[in-house]
């Protein structure tokens, strides 16, 4: 005899009680009623909700919902730390902090679990690996608010805001818990920013603050940087001896010729990039970030990742190391100093202002210690693919160095098939992934263990507290 299931029709708008039994990929968790599955945000995995359906999936197959009202809590809830981004206390909240309503250990355990989710169902690794079982989010300091070094705000009706979650409506703000005091501290909602798109402020290591304007046309970033220096003198003091510049650019549109846009204005402290530092020993290292370059945002994220890759590389002196998606050349620098000066190593970076950056860090030697003065370092300005189906046949024919180890971090979309048969072609020994989006690093498992590889060590750090973000670092190698 076979057993039915009565399925339920629901539509957007119902409400109804739900109680999650696990959590989601993307910072929502699964609830299941009326033989249906339902996507659940701003709730945990155990307590019981009034949910409100705001969304369908591909014919009705499950469904996407905000939890309205909490009949019984979890042990894990606390009060969320901004109001604005509180869905107990408005509808449609303000996005980028949508785990801020649970303790930051149960967010690191839900975070531990969406990656091992993700590993066993899209990398086909075993749910009862040992890497698996003993997999935990490390927390860096500091583990809940103020960590964040870059932010951006959009602006309403002149004054800093930020969108609703999934929406292009937009909210004024005060501050954002999640940013460096530093930056909160700015109150940067005080400021009339008429004619301007969007603010960005970073803040470096070395105690410097870049404030750049996204002016909007026809007004010129000329004409409107008098008004919004004097303004920031009144509520900061002397820019300059606050070590503060502010940039003035025109907003980026699609679409533009050559010399259409209009020339930039510079004032404050002058200065247009960041000075990043990390201790090395008694040594130290420094990058040049431009405005706009990327840098990995937690003030505590180059430390931990750079030793995080460092142990699972394991590089020798005279090695050839590839550094793929490369950035401003963080791991780079590291990797350089490994291998010291009769190793190599190739900076590939596609984005042309990110990957100057890294040139002018390693030319100057700033981003140099001692024992890689000497070091052969080849930064290079291309799409990571296609550089890498080049450099196959180059290695190939004995005309470049085959590497011994490759550290790779790439965006959220992962490397894909292409990049991985080009990496199995060149046979490293080991492959170390930095990895910011778990499912990526789930598909790409998968397709690195199809070519012989095989996940020797993973370690995740909670480098986006109050958000579903993660950061893992894993070690790939060939079975031995």
């Amino acid at each position: 005899m076979t057993e039915t299931h009565e399925v339920t029709e629901f539509e957007v708008g119902d409400t109804l009680e739900l109680t999650p039994d696990a959590v989601a990929h993307g910072g929502s968790f699964v609830a299941r009623a009326g033989g249906r599955v339902f996507f659940v945000r701003h709730t945990a995995i155990g307590e019981t909700v009034l949910a409100k359906i705001t969304g369908t999936g591909p014919k009705k197959r499950f469904f996407f919902a905000d939890a309205i009202g909490v009949k019984t809590p979890s042990e894990h809830r606390r009060e969320h730390p901004w109001p604005l981004a509180d869905a107990g206390l408005r509808e449609n909240p303000v996005g980028g902090m949508e785990f801020g309503h649970l303790t930051p250990q149960y967010q690191r355990e839900l975070k531990a679990q969406v990656i091992r989710e993700q590993l066993v169902r899209l990398g086909k690794v075993s749910e009862n690996s040992a890497l698996l079982k003993l997999l935990r989010v490390e927390a860096l300091e500091p583990s809940d608010l103020g960590w964040r070094t870059r932010v951006y705000f959009n602006v309403a009706d002149g004054k800093i805001s930020m969108f609703r979650h999934s929406s292009s409506e937009r909210v004024q703000v005060q501050d954002f818990p999640l940013a460096d005091s530093r930056i909160n501290s700015l109150q940067l909602h005080r400021l009339n920013l008429e004619n301007i798109k969007r603010v960005d402020v970073a803040v470096s290591s070395t105690g410097q603050v870049l404030v750049s304007f996204a002016v909007v046309a026809p007004a010129t970033p000329r004409q409107v940087a008098d008004d919004v220096e004097k303004q920031c003198e009144q509520l900061w003091g002397n820019l300059k001896k606050q070590n503060i510049s502010l940039v003035f650019a025109a907003e980026r549109k699609g679409g533009r010729r050559r010399g259409e846009r209009p020339e930039s204005a510079v004032r404050g402290a002058g200065f247009t990039e960041l000075t990043e530092e990390l201790s090395v020993g008694d040594e130290s290292l420094e990058w040049n970030v431009s405005a706009g370059g990327f840098w990995q945002i937690h003030r505590s994220a180059p430390e931990a990742l750079t030793a995080a890759v460092a142990e699972m590389a394991d590089l020798n002196a005279g090695e050839t190391v590839y550094d793929l998606y490369a950035g401003t050349g963080l791991f780079t620098a590291v990797a350089a100093a490994e291998v010291g000066g009769k190793g190599r190593v190739l900076s590939v970076e596609g984005s042309p202002l990110t990957s100057a950056n890294a040139r002018d860090n390693f030319v100057s030697g700033r981003a140099r210690l001692a024992d890689s003065k000497d070091t052969v370092i080849d930064v290079v300005k291309s799409d990571v693919g296609a550089h890498l189906h080049k450099l196959v046949s180059q290695v190939q024919a004995g005309k470049s160095p085959a590497p011994d180890a490759v550290i790779m971090d790439p965006s959220r979309e992962g490397v894909g098939k292409k990049v991985i048969e080009s990496l199995t072609a060149l046979a490293p020994k080991r492959i170390v992934y930095v990895a910011c989006d778990p499912a990526a690093l789930g598909r790409d498992t998968g397709y690195l263990r199809e070519h012989g590889w095989e996940l020797k060590d993973v370690q995740a750090f909670d480098m986006y507290p109050n958000t579903h973000h993660v950061e893992t670092v894993a070690l790939f190698a060939h079975p031995e």
